[in-house]
């Protein structure tokens, strides 16, 4: 996920980060995403199978958050137009 991605917002400290995730669960997420994408892992299965579930726990919160995130986003554009229509 490196590189300019619509997936992260500036937080209140200025740190890019996932949209509904903390600066922490930013970090990890990432971390486990490169785990999991790497084939060459030593990790156990019993380790492999923890980082996974802990994955989709943090990838369903942002995924929850990014759908509210452009809903709004979406609502407010939708305004602009209206408002641009009728002004």
């Amino acid at each position: 996920m490196a590189g300019y991605d619509d997936n992260y917002v500036v937080d209140a400290d200025g740190k890019r980060v996932l949209i509904g995730l903390t600066l922490d669960e930013t970090i990890e997420f990432e971390r486990l995403d490169e785990a999991i994408l790497d084939s060459v892992s030593e990790e156990d299965d019993d380790c492999r199978a923890r980082n996974e579930r802990r994955w989709l726990v943090l990838y369903d919160k942002h995924d929850a958050a990014l759908r509210n995130y452009l809903s709004t986003e979406n609502a407010r554009a939708l305004r602009a137009l209206r408002w641009a229509w009728t002004g």
